[in-house]
């Protein structure tokens, strides 16, 4: 097929605009000239790209295909224009994609750590926009705390997290024998704490309570601690976000009901049709090495697919 990549470039800058008249402000053409190079594509292609019936201008299922692809190659085309223009000496910065409570509790420190020197780039979006920044080739390893099935994707456990109860200073020493001791508790829930407070009660309980009342929601794990620790309520979260407020003594971890330690696995993603990235293996084994150093070592399994 004779595709002319210009017709591509106006396509991704339509669709990133949502306009046709927006577009051809951004490319500094006529919307004429715009919409002319759209309907040669289309007719190229032999479908239809935008849903033209409705006020704001929205991609049909091929045209969100043909986006995920053009965001891809011109990503990817830029990387490489830059490295032929710097040469061989500047290394592409390493793109990463973790999950908020992770990423800037382990990840980010250990990066600073051990990577001062060597670019990279940092996002921290909820889990499945981690599946899906993959997927579509827009960062080059990924952190989870689920694996995710599919044919796409290597998955691979790079650390271990304690999951821990956490409360205000004043309720230090109080017990909880049985899960009637949180019926009167304010609880400070987040985005996806539901996995993570559903495991804490497995694991040390053998089941869910019937109810945990939640007050106060946020997306982030700094403010949930924050509101704790001013003594709103309680919540569960992974050991590595309490450690620091628990020794200043903001915080209390109390003593677990159970002798059980409840652990919690995260894994390294990454594109399974991509070649393998030095830098990503490297910043896998320097996580590896910290969570043996920590005493919880994740299990060491070569790149597996998830099936």
């Amino acid at each position: 097929m004779d595709l002319d990549p210009r017709y591509l470039e106006t396509f991704l800058t339509v669709s990133r605009e949502r306009g046709f008249s927006r577009a051809a402000t951004v490319l500094h053409r006529t919307q004429p000239a715009v919409s002319y190079q759209i309907h040669q594509l289309e007719q190229q292609l032999g479908t239809v790209l935008f849903d033209r019936t409705t006020r704001r201008l929205t991609l049909t299922d091929a045209g969100t295909k043909l986006h995920a692809l053009c965001e891809r190659f011109f990503d990817e085309f830029g990387r490489l224009a830059r490295t032929f223009k710097e040469g061989d000496t500047q290394p592409a910065p390493l793109r990463i994609a973790s999950v908020s409570g992770f990423g800037r509790y382990v990840l980010y420190p250990l990066l600073s750590r051990e990577r001062a020197s060597a670019p990279y780039s940092l996002r921290f979006p909820t889990a499945d926009q981690v599946f899906s920044s993959l997927e579509d080739g827009v960062c080059d390893v990924g952190f989870v705390y689920l694996p995710h099935v599919s044919s796409r994707l290597l998955t691979a456990p790079v650390w271990r997290e304690e999951l821990v109860l956490v409360g205000p200073p004043q309720a230090r020493g109080r017990a909880f024998p049985s899960l009637a001791a949180f019926e009167d508790l304010a609880f400070i829930t987040y985005d996806e704490c539901e996995y993570v407070f559903g495991k804490w009660f497995e694991g040390h309980y053998g089941r869910q309570p019937r109810s945990v009342r939640g007050t106060y929601h946020f997306e982030e794990l700094e403010e949930v601690l924050g509101t704790v620790a001013a003594g709103h309520g309680w919540s569960i979260l992974p050991d590595h976000c309490v450690a620091q407020a628990a020794r200043q003594g903001t915080v209390v971890v109390p003593q677990a009901p159970s002798r059980q330690q409840v652990v919690n696995l995260i894994y390294s993603v990454q594109r399974a049709s991509a070649p393998e990235n030095p830098a990503a293996l490297r910043l896998i084994e320097s996580l590896r090495t910290a969570s043996e150093q920590r005493g919880l070592t994740a299990p060491k399994t070569r790149r597996t697919k998830a099936r």
